[in-house]
């Protein structure tokens, strides 16, 4: 159905098109033709389908040549005749488009050259239409071939006419342009049309007879387009032009005005010419004017300080607005000044010392930084580039100034910033957005062992990772840097060396102008050392200093873990409270060394007698406890009782003296004999003092 409706839409075009081209055609045929045939020295025609072949495409080339064959059947031209002559003016168009796609060209005709270059290439492409349609006035006889010469030329001429003034215009034109024109200088604007309109009809329509004896009259016309010319640009020009033609037209059809002579007939050679030279003496002047308009406007308004001075005294000729807001100067005091006026580090020789290389031609600018000062007399830091121009054939120089002040702040950032980071005791690593190291400093060289041309284009995680972190742990790091900003934490890695270490990490993302993470920062400190003095006093508050044995405080920990686990399993502890025998003897009679070489070979063989989940305290002296953990009944820790008492009494051999000791043990168990540790010691120490007890009155009974 879209297509459907898209099919009728490009056929009401192509009708209006033939139907556009069709009527200026029969307009010119009807009081424009100049010899056999039907060659006319007017074809507004050629510039309407040049127009539309450039602004709207090739597919409307159709209804062209629809609208030209028509012409020719309304002329009573034979079909054949109107098909070669449609053709020629179907393919005039479409080769001038084609060219100009070829060449540096704006449909908008915002430059000189493209104005030009239309023009140019319309001139070539009007022959291809003058040569076809010649040819079909030689085979039609309707010319002889003495007047080919003659034919060609004023086919062109007719059509050359329609593409200079026509195509132009209607390219220019704009209803929103005009608009805004009208209401920023509505009086100015409405005085002009109104001139120029009075000045065409009294010179173009002869509104008044004494103006038809000569052609003084017709300088009037040049008031208003100086006035377009100098005041509005090349739009307002062209449209001034295209009302000249168009009211010269009207001239023709009423036989009167300057292109009517004596015998009331209209000089169209006269026509043509004066309004050829017209639009393009017009329309180049304009452009001309514009763009020199144009460059004033970009440099006065330009953000960048811009001066103009002769080589001879250097007395500023321009100073655009910038300059003289930066300066807090007014333009009378600003052209009284020179360069060394603001440059006050600079002498005159040492300025015409960088000025040289533009008077012997050996560069076409030159850049140098120096201070200005303002009129308070406070100075900011520029960078000048100086371009010599000619001006009234005189050597100048055009002097763009840049406040770098922001630049240099944030050069000497820069700099403070590497000398931070080179002398940072910590380590510093920058990657890009595509994790590649791009800088570090030599603390990261001093912890990692890496030099910096061994990491830089690396990704840190080839050189440094661990192994001790899985793609879990980088991904969650990587994901809240990308959503925070940032990661803190604790992080392994490993040297060159291969030696691993530990390092507190600190990330922070840096943001481009989008807010797009640009490059990360790593800063990070060996905390191996210190994590290393942090477990070994939480292992000495944790454990026997002498036998490394947990103490009560780690043992307390462990009951309340295994504590929690019984209840969950339905299972029970055990303890066990275990007293040396005949320990103090060998300290009186060898000396605490050997008692502590004894402590230590006891603690290494009840170790080695429990199981990985139990664990084995020193309570103090030659007292310990073992703590068993999910056992069935008390059974256990009878056959533990028995299976230490029988290691611990084995010798002990320490400097080749052998050592005996025996050992008392209590027993209690959770939830049997109560719920605490302390509830537990307590029973378990009485147990074992009883068992003592009972030995000594053993050995009193054996030994009398």
């Amino acid at each position: 159905m879209a297509s459907i409706s898209k099919y009728y839409q490009t056929l009401f075009y192509q009708i209006c098109i033939m139907v556009m081209y069709f009527a200026t055609a029969v307009l010119a045929l009807n009081f424009a033709v100049i010899a056999p045939g039907n060659v006319t020295l007017l074809w507004p025609s050629s510039g309407i389908a040049l127009f539309i072949l450039i602004k709207f495409g090739y597919r409307y080339a159709i209804g062209i040549f629809a609208g030209a064959f028509a012409a020719g059947v309304y002329v009573n031209d034979p079909l054949h005749i109107s098909g070669l002559i449609a053709l020629g003016n179907t393919l005039e168009p479409l080769f001038i488009v084609y060219t100009l796609r070829l060449l540096p060209f704006s449909a908008n005709l915002f430059r000189l050259n493209d104005y030009l270059l239309l023009i140019f290439v319309s001139s070539i492409g009007a022959m291809i239409s003058a040569l076809l349609g010649t040819v079909s006035m030689v085979l039609a006889n309707f010319v002889s071939f003495s007047s080919i010469p003659g034919t060609i030329l004023h086919w062109w001429m007719g059509d050359v006419l329609g593409l200079v003034l026509i195509t132009p215009f209607l390219l220019l034109f704009s209803f929103k342009a005009l608009l805004n024109v009208i209401k920023s200088q509505f009086i100015e604007t409405l005085s002009l049309v109104f001139l120029s309109s009075v000045i065409a009809l009294l010179v173009l329509t002869d509104a008044n007879i004494a103006f038809t004896a000569d052609l003084k009259g017709s300088y009037l016309l040049a008031i208003p387009l100086t006035w377009s010319i100098v005041r509005y640009g090349h739009v307002m020009s062209a449209l001034i032009s295209f009302e000249y033609f168009f009211i010269g037209i009207w001239g023709l059809f009423l036989e009167r005005g300057i292109f009517i002579d004596a015998l009331l007939e209209p000089n169209l050679i006269l026509f043509w010419a004066y309004f050829i030279a017209m639009a393009l003496i017009t329309l180049v002047l304009s452009y001309i004017v514009s763009e020199r308009n144009t460059l004033y406007q970009a440099i006065n308004s330009s953000e960048t300080e811009m001066y103009v001075y002769y080589e001879d005294d250097m007395q500023f000729e321009f100073v655009n607005r910038a300059a003289l807001d930066n300066l807090n100067i007014t333009l009378v005091e600003a052209l009284k000044l020179t360069p060394l006026s603001l440059a006050p580090l600079l002498t005159k020789q040492q300025l015409q010392s960088l000025l040289a290389p533009l008077l012997n031609t050996e560069n076409t600018s030159v850049r140098y930084e120096t201070l200005h000062q303002r009129s308070d007399g406070s100075s900011y830091p520029i960078e000048a580039s100086v371009q010599s121009i000619q001006h009234s054939s005189r050597q100048c120089y055009l002097a763009s100034i840049t406040d770098i002040t922001a630049r240099v702040e944030k050069e000497q950032h820069r700099i403070l910033g590497n000398h931070v980071c080179d002398v940072s005791s910590q380590a510093i690593m920058i990657i890009d957005k595509n994790h590649i190291i791009i800088r570090i400093n030599a603390s990261f060289s001093a912890m990692t062992g890496y030099l910096a041309e061994e990491v830089l284009g690396k990704n840190p995680l080839s050189l440094l990772s661990s192994g001790r972190h899985d793609r879990k742990f980088y991904h969650l790091l990587w994901l809240d840097l990308k959503n925070k900003g940032y990661w803190q934490g604790e992080i392994y890695n490993r040297r060159k060396n291969g030696e691993l270490f530990l390092q507190d990490l600190t990330m922070k993302a840096l943001y481009d102008a989008n807010g797009k993470i640009q490059n990360s920062i790593a800063m990070f400190t060996d905390i191996t050392q210190e994590r290393e003095q942090i477990l070994q006093i939480k292992h000495l508050s944790e454990h026997d200093v002498l036998t490394g044995l947990p103490n009560r405080r780690l043992l307390q920990q462990e009951f309340r873990f295994a504590k929690a686990a019984a209840k969950r399993n339905a299972s029970q502890l055990g303890l066990l409270f275990i007293d040396l025998n005949g320990f103090k003897p060998i300290n009186d009679t060898f000396g605490h060394t050997y008692g502590d070489e004894v402590l230590q070979a006891i603690a290494i063989r009840m170790q080695d007698c429990v199981r990985e989940m139990d664990m084995v305290s020193r309570e103090g002296g030659d007292e310990f406890i073992v703590l068993l953990t999910n056992i069935e009944n008390s059974e256990t820790c009878v056959l533990l009782a028995e299976k230490l008492k029988s290691v611990i009494t084995d010798p002990i051999i320490v400097n080749d003296i052998p050592l005996h000791v025996s050992a008392s043990i209590g027993m209690a168990s959770y939830p049997k004999d109560g719920d605490s540790l302390e509830k537990l010691i307590s029973i378990a120490d009485s147990a074992m003092y009883s068992e003592k007890k009972t030995l000594k009155e053993d050995a009193q009974a054996l030994y009398g």
